[in-house]
């Protein structure tokens, strides 16, 4: 019988801000995050009272990862990409490790803002022939 005692490691959320439709990334620091025996990235919607697991390694369930996020783990760091990012995925995030003698979790909140609207004008159009007279 393996006896393993958790702590948890809250460090204070940093806040990030992406723009509908690119890549977003958000860093994680956590401490020596690269041995961890699992990492997990879940996502909480703002006036939502549940969490949805988005990213994990290992991956360990039967259904596919989520596509179009990508998770990397780097020294004393673990970032997360999602890609074509939405503002429905406002909210906040977590990064947890899990390690035989801790938990580490850090939270983050992501807050994505419309893309900016075009302000191109278009230049008048042209035309070779003459305007009709008005009518009467």
């Amino acid at each position: 019988m393996i006896l393993v005692m958790l702590s948890a490691l809250v460090v204070a959320g940093s806040k990030f801000e992406a723009i509908e439709g690119q890549n977003a990334t958000i860093s994680f620091d956590i401490d020596e995050v690269e041995k961890a025996d699992e990492v997990k990235i879940s996502y909480k919607e703002d006036k939502k009272e549940y969490s949805v697991l988005i990213a994990q390694k290992p991956w360990v369930y039967d259904d596919p990862p989520v596509p179009g996020v990508t998770l990397i783990l780097g020294k004393g760091c673990v970032s997360v990409i999602i890609q074509n990012i939405s503002i429905s995925r406002s909210g906040l995030y977590k990064a947890e490790a899990y390690t035989r003698e801790k938990v580490s979790e850090v939270n983050a909140t992501l807050v994505v803002n419309q893309a900016p609207v075009s302000s191109t004008i278009s230049p008048p159009h042209s035309s070779s022939s003459p305007n009709p007279p008005p009518l009467l």
